[in-house]
């Protein structure tokens, strides 16, 4: 995954609809303003952000927008140029059964994680499914999607920090607390010394 740190600008729009295939019930869709506004929210920050693509199953990174190529809505799935070392792919070909993909040869790509199908590779297509060729093809229904720079929790914390000076003043309270457990138990030890010595006496 080395190369630019974000996606090539014109492929701001194909990144964005992938975005919008990958959303949990993305099945219904929004008001058209809303639409607009996720649209030029989602188009600035995939200018701005790289985007990793994650197995759906254990979670595991399996690629990213460094090698992005296109995305088909009516097929469901994104294509990579190159996919991640927990991509195995199976390299016995069959024949996809998908329908208008006749005469297609495809590899099935698996999670070395989970075991989970996340696509093909297409080895032998007709002339109008060439643009799949020799290209890593990922379900959107096995695969999600996480923006890099989009976590906007931080650790907050009202203690304050420890510091040499407050880090004595803690050993020095550890250190009474310990004299007064060990008089108390040098106390204890007597009283029950006592006990036993009234005991033997009755």
């Amino acid at each position: 995954m080395a190369g630019a740190l974000y996606p090539p600008p014109g492929l701001v729009a194909e990144l964005d609809s992938s975005l919008s295939l990958l959303e949990v019930g993305g099945g219904r869709a929004p008001p058209p303003a809303e639409q607009q506004q996720q649209r030029r929210a989602g188009a600035e920050n995939a200018d701005l952000l790289p985007m990793v693509f994650l197995c759906a199953g254990c979670k595991r990174p399996v690629g990213d927008t460094l090698s992005w190529v296109t995305n088909d809505e009516e097929a469901g799935c994104i294509l990579l140029r190159s996919a991640a070392a927990s991509v195995s792919v199976d390299e016995e070909r069959k024949l996809s059964k998908r329908p208008g993909e006749c005469g297609c040869m495809i590899e099935t790509l698996f999670c070395s994680g989970c075991s989970m199908t996340l696509g093909n590779i297409y080895r032998c297509t007709p002339k109008h499914l060439d643009y799949k060729r020799d290209l890593f093809c990922f379900s959107v229904d096995s695969v999600e999607s996480y923006i890099l720079g989009s976590s906007e929790k931080q650790a907050l914390t009202d203690e304050e920090p420890l510091t040499l000076e407050s880090r004595a003043v803690l050993e020095e309270v550890l250190q009474r607390a310990d004299t007064v457990l060990k008089a108390l138990e040098t106390r204890l030890t007597a009283v029950e010394s006592s006990m036993a010595s009234l005991h033997n006496k009755v």
